[in-house]
């Protein structure tokens, strides 16, 4: 019996095809795991950088925003990100008034839900100090990234927080509604 098992260990006619069977589906496995992994990093990364443009765009305009350039920026995003439309997107002006923080105007798009005052006693470790009436532009993104191949990864949500002060005046200028004036 011992000899036979010895022999058995031994021989090495077909190793190659046995380990073949073992390894091509740990290869195969490996293979479009790193694929998931790193196409999950390039949509996050690039919904950052996404972010980081919409909130520098934000900060720097002077004349009135309108809700739809909002929705605009959010279609953007999307794109960017070569995603499938579930990109939410909410920006919000966040004033100091003696001491505390308020919301000047606040918009979401695409289920974003728009902030108000109550909310920010949530986010108050996230926001800067800052002068009483000074202000800032918060953009907030929420992309959703549901992995192209089934590895065992959830569905993850990328949050973008990100906050810029507003660059040549005091604050960016908003209407929900409306549309801008032909000259």
């Amino acid at each position: 019996m011992i000899q036979s098992l010895r022999n058995f260990i031994h021989d090495t006619r077909a190793a190659v095809a046995f380990e073949t069977v073992l390894l091509t589906p740990l290869l195969v496995w490996a293979y479009v795991g790193s694929f998931v992994f790193f196409d999950a990093y390039r949509v996050y990364n690039t919904s950052v950088k996404a972010t980081y443009m919409v909130a520098d765009m934000l900060s720097r305009q002077t004349n009135m925003v309108f809700g739809h350039d909002i929705s605009g920026m959010a279609n953007v995003i999307d794109t960017i990100i070569r995603g499938s439309g579930d990109v939410q997107m909410r920006a919000t002006q966040i004033a100091m008034i003696n001491g505390n923080y308020r919301v000047d105007w606040s918009h979401g798009v695409n289920g974003a839900a728009r902030l108000f005052d109550a909310n920010l006693v949530d986010m108050t470790d996230r926001l800067p100090v800052m002068a009483n009436g000074e202000r800032v532009v918060l953009v907030e993104t929420f992309v959703a990234y549901d992995a192209p191949f089934e590895i065992g990864l959830t569905v993850l949500r990328f949050d973008n927080f990100t906050l810029v002060r507003p660059r040549y005046a005091g604050q960016v200028p908003f209407s929900a509604t409306g549309m801008p004036t032909s000259s």
